[in-house]
């Protein structure tokens, strides 16, 4: 038998109304210009339409589901503190060392959400995403955030 998904009816209703209150203000508010010469309002209300059209189809599928009682899993504090911790552990080293020790720091303190820790994988994925930091933000947006820095 088919029901309606109230959970996910009431999240379309809200992301919908979310998404058209932000457009329709950014578009009133600031001056939108088109793809070619973005004004600043451009990005705010083309993510608000994206948002509202999500929504729609979110409460549209609402009506498709077939719902099922389900218990809601226990709330999970280890990956919530372990994601605040490598948060917080980026703001305080990419401002002393650099971006690329911050990125390897955010790293090696958000592995710890996950169990079982896997050493060799947090490895490569702390070299990987030091190095994905550093060509972004220093090579292709020429930000003027040093790699590294001496501390002293």
């Amino acid at each position: 038998m088919r029901h309606i998904d109230y959970r996910d009816l009431a999240a379309g209703v809200l992301l919908l109304a979310l998404g058209l209150f932000v457009a329709l203000y950014a578009g009133a508010h600031y001056r939108v210009g088109e793809a070619a010469r973005m004004g600043p309002g451009f990005f705010p209300a083309a993510l608000g339409w994206v948002l509202a059209a999500l929504g729609l189809a979110i409460g549209l599928l609402a009506f498709r589901k077939s719902v099922q009682a389900l218990q809601p899993p226990r709330f999970a504090w280890r990956p919530l503190l372990a994601i605040l911790a490598a948060i917080l552990a980026f703001g305080l080293v990419v401002e002393r060392l650099g971006l690329v020790p911050a990125a390897v720091a955010l790293t090696g303190v958000a592995v710890f959400a996950e169990k079982p820790l896997r050493w060799r994988r947090t490895f490569w994925l702390a070299v990987g995403l030091s190095l994905l930091c550093w060509l972004i933000f220093s090579v292709a947006l020429q930000m003027s955030l040093p790699a590294f820095r001496l501390p002293g």
